[in-house]
């Protein structure tokens, strides 16, 4: 009787021991693997976003003075900001999101401690062909959710273009002027 109770509990003590590395093991890998889902949101959330906004203001810039189209984006990631003139991305247009570590940031995407404020921001750029680039604005929004942007060709002169943001509540404006 007494070989068997040992032989129980060896059994037990071993079952329970590889289900303490289980759980040791398989947790930790869980949190690293939805942080990992997390951080490749924001990067497709950032890429699809930034092609929205960059496929409206060359359709807009081509289409002429006058032009207008309207977008819409969303974002799931409370800290971001759309810049013009980029000098980090050296961009027409760029998207920036903020991370919650420095080194979460993906190595393909620039990042900056100071751009916006303490916290490490991730960002994307486009050039825009025909558009001067040097004249850096930015939009920086502290929320999620949905936004407009409305992007205006106003450059009846000719002269070379600048791109020029603001925002108005949930829209966002790019005007195309000189």
């Amino acid at each position: 009787m007494a070989g068997r109770a040992q032989i129980t509990l060896e059994a037990i003590l071993i079952i329970a021991f590889f289900i303490l590395i289980l759980v040791a093991v398989s947790i930790p890998m869980g949190f690293k693997s939805s942080q990992a889902a997390r951080d490749t949101t924001r990067v497709l959330e950032m890429r699809n976003n930034l092609d929205k906004i960059a496929s409206a203001i060359e359709a807009v810039q081509t289409l002429g003075p006058g032009a207008v189209r309207t977008v819409r984006i969303s974002s799931n990631v409370k800290s971001w900001a759309i810049a013009t003139g980029d000098p980090v991305m050296h961009a027409s247009i760029s998207y920036w999101v903020e991370w919650e570590k420095k080194e979460r940031v993906p190595a393909e995407l620039a990042f900056s401690d100071s751009l916006f404020n303490s916290n490490p921001f991730g960002g994307l750029g486009r050039n825009i062909t025909n558009i001067s680039a040097d004249t850096f604005e930015y939009v920086y929004i502290n929320e999620k959710g949905s936004f407009e942007v409305r992007v205006e060709n106003n450059n009846n002169l000719g002269e070379s273009a600048r791109l020029h943001i603001s925002r108005a509540g949930s829209t966002i404006n790019i005007t195309i002027a000189p």
